[in-house]
């Protein structure tokens, strides 16, 4: 029972997360610390302690590793907390398996993007130039300014976000795979 209970808060806090990602490009914390909470109570009600010590590593290792992109602009603070409390709820076993989704859907909707705003060429340029710094340096520089009036090389990451992680709870409830 517990875990159908994390899959809808789940899937609840990915329809409030794209709803209000689609409508200002931003991810409301107040949503975040909710289902955070959420998840913190529905593990520790499940696994008591070993549920909290779950919900600690499912929330904390994913905002540590992913904190480098933020760093260097490639991912955006809301689209990193998001992950974290999925983690939280769903654990990083989980988390882990529905990554590869992710990064698919997230690359389809870039090359997409790309390919609509005729700006394919310039960003693969301005990718390989980031990567060619790095090495030739041997620092990573800042990948983007942010630009906040055009959104031409900007996705909308929470949907790829929620499309693996939709994907992989329909693959583990056997209604995929």
């Amino acid at each position: 029972m517990i875990p159908i209970i994390k899959y809808v808060l789940v899937c609840i806090l990915l329809i409030l997360v794209i709803y209000t990602d689609t409508k200002n490009y931003a991810v409301k914390n107040s949503a975040i610390l909710f289902f955070a909470a959420a998840g913190l109570i529905v593990n520790c009600v499940e696994l008591g302690f070993t549920g909290l010590v779950n919900w600690l590593m499912g929330i904390s290792l994913p905002i540590l590793v992913l904190f480098v992109l933020f760093i260097v602009r490639m991912l955006g603070a809301g689209d990193i907390k998001l992950i974290g409390v999925i983690g939280g709820l769903l654990g990083l076993d989980f988390l882990m398996k529905s990554s590869l989704y992710m990064l698919i859907a997230a690359g389809f909707m870039s090359l997409v993007k790309m390919v609509v705003e005729r700006n394919l060429i310039i960003r693969l340029k301005h990718f390989f130039n980031f990567v060619h710094n790095i090495i030739n340096n041997k620092q990573i520089g800042i990948y983007d300014e942010l630009n906040k009036e055009d959104k031409s090389h900007v996705i909308r990451l929470s949907y790829a976000i929620g499309a693996g992680i939709i994907y992989q709870i329909l693959f583990e409830l056997k209604i995929f795979g």
